[in-house]
């Protein structure tokens, strides 16, 4: 049975993704440049965030297109046992 995940949860994990891949690489230095506390960008990265307004905002200062890349679905990453 697949869990769904709730559309703030995807936000979020696209937003990890996103940083990860933009200039910045980490959350606190995105966190410095976007000006707002590593403890609030944390919240967002792993609870997500529910305000369009800040989602635009923050799509807006990574140049990127929320539409396209903050709400899709993200892909299921193969995880790795090591025995």
């Amino acid at each position: 049975m697949e869990k769904k995940l709730s559309l703030n949860k995807i936000v979020g994990m696209n937003l990890k993704r996103i940083i990860r891949q933009s200039r910045y690489r980490t959350q606190e230095e995105f966190a410095y440049e976007y000006g707002y506390e590593l403890r609030t960008v944390s919240r967002w990265l792993n609870g997500g965030l529910d305000s369009l307004e800040t989602i635009e905002d923050v799509a807006e200062f990574l140049e990127v297109e929320p539409i396209l890349q903050v709400f899709e679905e993200p892909k299921q990453e193969k995880k790795l046992c090591v025995i």
